[in-house]
């Protein structure tokens, strides 16, 4: 954030600092003295640089729930969880019309889960990840037609902690039974991994990125004689939260040449598609998602392959002419065709 705008008042130590002077009563619960709070995606590349390993993105987050519970939150998210499920119930209806039938399942024990924006904004990649599943063997993947559509997370981010607990359990109960939910969301990874147990949220299953499973099965794929060459972009939930770097590079080296941003892995920078920022401050989150691509522009273009639905959209958006941006199943799917051909 700081880096993207040059404000000095977005820097993490000065976001702690004025939610400390919020806590202290020192600086009074308004809109304007709570605006740093919100000047955050999460993305922890401050905490990778903290000797001391202090965490400013779930400090803030916290922030945003008492400024909240204090009727101060932020005014672009007015009535947000009205607005949440407003959103879940017409995405859970374009689920259910736009994916085939035989692929939709209320009781399956393996399960994807696309996420929201999956669904929302690129429908033709929740096609192709399920048509991949098919070339891998992994005919038994269904999509959950009766679970939300959403992890939840942005509640979170919105500082709506009950509501988040209260979604988190009826994600849970419409999971149960499944040995294996499989997510192409970077968020909504640790999201389930370690936000629901914290919430006292248990779902009795296995949760992996889309691409730690197709890396398991990534040799029953065909392989390309050429491969073209692809910069890969880390999500930031999905490297510095979750730990999943690796797996996407596996996948997506079966079709082609991975090369690296400058900044990488857990390095690597923002899109800005995080933390309610498309929302709350949508100007600075596509200039996040233009300086991301202005090192690949700088090197004279080309195609960015990414981990993450949200990421996918917010970079494509954003991205200069001269570059290229696929969500892995999109990329899988482009390069197992070529193979075929």
């Amino acid at each position: 954030m700081s880096t993207t705008t040059g404000r000095e008042t977005w820097i993490p130590q000065q976001k702690m600092a004025r939610l400390h002077d919020l806590r202290r009563g020192v600086a009074g619960w308004d809109a304007p003295s709570a605006e740093p709070l919100w000047a955050c995606t999460g993305c922890r590349q401050c905490t990778v640089y903290c000797e001391h390993g202090n965490e400013p993105g779930t400090v803030l987050m916290a922030g945003r729930a008492e400024a909240v519970a204090r009727g101060v939150g932020h005014p672009a998210l007015a009535d947000y969880p009205d607005r949440f499920r407003a959103r879940e119930a017409r995405l859970a209806r374009k689920r259910r019309d736009a994916l085939p039938r035989d692929l939709l399942a209320a009781d399956a024990l393996v399960v994807f889960w696309p996420g929201c924006d999956a669904i929302d904004k690129d429908i033709a990649g929740v096609a192709a990840a399920l048509d991949l599943f098919g070339r891998a063997g992994a005919e038994h993947v269904r999509v959950p037609v009766d679970a939300p559509v959403c992890g939840g997370y942005p509640l979170l981010a919105a500082g709506h902690t009950d509501m988040f607990r209260w979604h988190a359990e009826k994600v849970a109960a419409a999971l149960k039974g499944c040995s294996q939910i499989i997510l192409n969301c970077s968020a909504c990874v640790p999201t389930l991994r370690s936000l629901y147990p914290a919430e006292g949220v248990a779902l009795g299953a296995e949760v992996l990125h889309l691409s730690e499973f197709f890396a398991q099965l990534i040799d029953r794929l065909p392989e390309p004689a050429n491969k073209p060459a692809v910069y890969y972009h880390d999500p930031c939930y999905l490297a510095r939260h979750a730990g999943v770097m690796e797996a996407p590079r596996r996948a997506l080296a079966r079709v082609a040449q991975v090369r690296e941003f400058s900044w990488s892995r857990e390095d690597t920078e923002c899109c800005g598609g995080a933390g309610a920022l498309p929302k709350t401050m949508p100007a600075v989150a596509d200039a996040m998602a233009r300086r991301r691509l202005a090192d690949i522009a700088r090197k004279g273009g080309g195609t960015v392959v990414t981990a993450c639905a949200t990421c996918a959209f917010m970079l494509r958006r954003n991205a200069p002419s001269s570059v290229r941006v696929d969500d892995l199943p999109a990329a899988l799917a482009r390069g197992i065709a070529a193979a075929t051909e």
